[in-house]
């Protein structure tokens, strides 16, 4: 299940990536209801490259080990995102059909990384410190 949800949001972020870079004027309109003009769409561009950029960086890997900093990147990438699009929606007028839905998805993908976060499984810890906790705890 960690893994699927590891997964899903790593190709997330690669998907919105990719769009942004073909399409930042169209998705602009959408989440903001404005079109970047400038250097918005620069900037724009520049986003697309990170989102794609993350999202390769955080697909699993097949090799044994932790996942942990990528789980945190992708918590902490999709926590900050919801803040930014609730902050734009409440105390801006860029608002576009999709900012709402997307903040609530931003939302969910960081709630649904945090517990992974807090398990020994993701932290990586070896099976020998993990018996070396266990016996200190008794």
């Amino acid at each position: 299940m960690q893994r699927s949800v590891v997964m899903m949001a790593a190709w997330l972020e690669i998907v919105a990536g990719a769009a942004f870079l073909t399409a930042p004027d169209l998705l602009c309109r959408l989440f903001f209801s404005v079109k970047p003009e400038g250097a918005g769409t620069l900037l724009a561009r520049f986003a697309a490259v990170a989102l794609l950029a993350l999202g390769i960086a955080c697909l699993p890997s097949t090799v044994t080990g932790s996942n942990r900093s990528a789980v945190f990147g992708l918590f902490v990438f999709n926590l900050g995102v919801a803040i930014l699009f609730a902050m734009a929606g409440l105390a801006t007028t860029f608002r576009g059909v999709l900012l709402w839905p997307a903040l609530a998805l931003h939302a969910v993908v960081a709630s649904a990384l945090l517990p992974q976060l807090l398990t020994f499984k993701t932290i990586g810890l070896s099976s020998n410190v993990k018996r070396g906790l266990a016996l200190r705890n008794l």
